[in-house]
């Protein structure tokens, strides 16, 4: 319960601190202190404003983290600066009287400011990002940090005399005779300061060096490092009562980037793995700081600046009460776009992951802009898409959280899988899987896609190869085999011409023998041709030169019937498509013969819209888990070099049944 409390009251804080910085500003139109003319004091306005956020998202999270309990003080005094000078100048000059305990703010600004910057700038670097110093050599600079903080605090809540910010009125609890005591200790503050922000950052310094190179704490304290560097050359420079613009300007910008370096850290790099309190916190923040604007600028422009009971105070309030839900509405929008990408506007991810997929130049470059759509649509830190034939393509870089699996599918078939890894370090979440379930169709259509074109670029490159293949085997068959043959037969004609009128007798032998190698050459030309286009198909057509296999086969294994018929007359048939008819068919008949153990195998032909071939047995059939062999991948790949496709499916209980699709193209 103390825990739910201290996060709830860790977000009063940054309200009370913009309250009290507005009222100090507006206040300083009746003052006329020239408080707004003061560096120094404006420093407070980025320092309390960014150290009280950072503050409340730190407490609200880890609230037993002692660093954001730290924040929130030092944000508050900062705060309190600016608003008790006011109140004591206007209560004690601008109009004396006219508040009460004017003295007692007069007393709380002489030393409030020590609290607030002196804390930050040696305990908050000092004690970063966990709440504890970097060692237990580091404790002795803690009694240290209280010590500068005692030196500047005393000095101003107890010197006797007018007090510094206001001498209109002497200090009421000013002890007499130790102001050169007093003035020793506060003597000693200033150079305290510098030794202690040089302390806090050299121990930012040792954490960053300890933290593994490339790691992402070490970029969680890189900024900070950097910029309270800069801090401390601002706070060692000299002084100027009147400092130009520019470097008053700059001076502001350097102090303010050390919260910001801290924010940095806590929203981009997740340092206390903020999610839903970061959220909410960007939404009412904002929220708070619009509300502020438009109310003091409606209270002014109808004439009644901060008037409480005036009619420009009730116009105002029912502006800004009609604005409140359009602005929160309009806020959370914004900040949950900017958190979780697209996931409140789907129409929105799905038009990011068409236009993604549409700009891809290639099916095959879908799957790197799938995942870079779906990482960029949900702010994921890593999404990597996987084909089911192998490709795959990433986004981002995994950071060590759990990993979901979403299949893709395509047709009642899945052609893929995503992996996605959620917001920081944690499993998706169920609003995301319900985004990326509706993503995941059309994701499956561009991976089925992808998956098409890789198939296809593959395809083609074996039928090249097998092409070159080809060639290559005709140009050895033909230089190892025919050549040699008809170069002998070449020089067994001279020689017979030479021999023919001395010896007719040899010269008749020689012949007989050159006839017997011409036999030859013709037997190794009918093969090759053979194994480019079966003589068979030209003269006996498709179903002719598949029973004249058949019988053959059939002759050669006793026992065996092999039945082969057309149940329709057969078209004109496309020559690629008549040899891969052929070649699936006695390659399945062939399997049958070698491995089926079947005592019956049919060849079926059909013609409609397509060539359709199919080879059943009553063997063995194929068990469970056997790998495709070289005959099955073969047929495939036949039926596929045609545009068609080749199965194998159980034939009943037993028997193994090859069906072939192949596109019927006349002649």
């Amino acid at each position: 319960m103390r825990r739910e409390a201290w996060a709830r009251a860790a977000w009063i804080v940054p309200a009370v601190c913009a309250a009290l910085l507005l009222a100090a500003v507006l206040w300083e139109r009746w003052t006329h202190s020239g408080l707004l003319g003061d560096v120094e004091v404006l420093a407070n306005v980025p320092l309390s404003l960014g150290f009280a956020l950072v503050g409340a998202l730190i407490v609200s999270r880890r609230p037993d983290n002692r660093l954001g309990r730290l924040y929130l003080g030092s944000a508050t005094a900062m705060a309190l600066t600016a608003f008790v000078y006011q109140y004591a100048q206007y209560g004690l000059v601008t109009r004396p009287g006219s508040l009460p305990g004017a003295s007692v703010a007069a007393w709380v600004s002489s030393w409030i400011w020590a609290l607030g910057f002196a804390p930050l700038f040696t305990l908050g670097l000092l004690l970063y990002p966990d709440g504890r110093v970097p060692s237990p050599r580091w404790r002795w600079l803690v009694p240290v940090a209280v010590l500068t903080i005692g030196c500047l605090v005393l000095p101003g809540a107890l010197m006797p005399g007018p007090f510094l910010n206001h001498p209109v009125a002497a200090n009421p609890i000013g002890i007499e005779g130790a102001a050169p005591v007093l003035e020793a200790v506060g003597a000693l503050g200033f150079p305290l300061v510098l030794f202690g922000v040089v302390a806090g950052i050299a121990a930012l310094a040792v954490r960053w060096r300890r933290a593994a190179p490339g790691g992402l704490e070490r970029r969680q304290l890189v900024l900070l490092l950097i910029a309270a560097t800069l801090c401390l050359l601002v706070i060692a420079s000299p002084g100027d009562a009147q400092p130009p613009v520019w470097l008053a300007v700059s001076s502001l910008v350097v102090l303010a980037l050390v919260p910001a370096a801290i924010g940095v850290a806590i929203v981009r790099h997740r340092l206390y793995e903020i999610d839903v309190v970061l959220n909410r916190s960007l939404v009412y923040a904002g929220l708070t700081g619009a509300i502020v604007v438009l109310y003091t600028a409606l209270v002014w422009a109808l004439g009644r600046p901060l008037a409480a009971d005036g009619w420009a105070t009730a116009v105002a309030v029912g502006i800004i009460g009609a604005l409140v839900l359009p602005l929160r509405t309009g806020l959370q929008r914004l900040v949950d776009r900017a958190m979780y990408g697209d996931r409140g506007d789907p129409y929105a991810a799905l038009s990011r992951l068409t236009a993604r997929l549409q700009a891809a130049a290639a099916p095959g470059a879908a799957l790197p802009a799938l995942a870079e759509a779906i990482a960029a649509s949900l702010r994921l830190p890593y999404v990597r898409v996987e084909v089911a034939s192998g490709g795959s393509a990433d986004a981002g870089e995994p950071r060590g959280g759990p990993l979901h699996e979403l299949p893709l599918t395509q047709h009642g078939q899945q052609v893929g899988r995503l992996l996605l890894e959620g917001r920081d370090r944690r499993p998706v979440s169920a609003r995301d899987l319900q985004l990326l379930t509706e993503l995941a169709r059309p994701a499956g259509a561009a991976v089925a896609a992808a998956a098409l074109a890789d198939a296809l670029s593959a395809s083609r490159s074996r039928l090249v190869q097998a092409r070159e293949d080809e060639r290559r085997r005709l140009r050895r068959d033909l230089h190892d085999g025919v050549g040699p043959t008809l170069a002998g037969v070449a020089l067994g004609l001279d020689l017979v011409a030479a021999r023919i009128d001395d010896d007719p007798a040899a010269a008749r032998t020689l012949i007989g023998e050159l006839k017997g190698e011409t036999a030859t050459a013709v037997d190794d030309v009918r093969r090759l041709v053979h194994g480019l286009r079966p003589p068979a198909l030209d003269e006996l057509g498709l179903l002719g030169a598949l029973r004249q296999q058949t019988d053959r086969l059939a002759l050669r294994t006793p026992g065996l019937q092999i039945r082969v018929d057309a149940s329709t007359p057969l078209p004109p048939l496309r020559a690629a498509t008549e040899v891969a008819a052929y070649r699936i068919a006695l390659e399945a008949v062939t399997n049958s013969v070698r491995h089926a153990g079947a005592r019956t195998c049919s060849v079926s032909l059909a013609a409609d819209d397509a060539l359709h071939v199919e080879v059943a047995d009553d063997g063995v059939g194929i068990p469970e888990g056997t790998p495709t062999g070289v005959g099955l991948g073969a047929m495939s790949e036949r039926a596929a070099e045609v545009g068609g496709v080749c199965t194998v499916l159980p034939a009943g209980r037993t028997g193994t049944r090859v069906v072939a699709v192949l596109p019927l193209d006349p002649r």
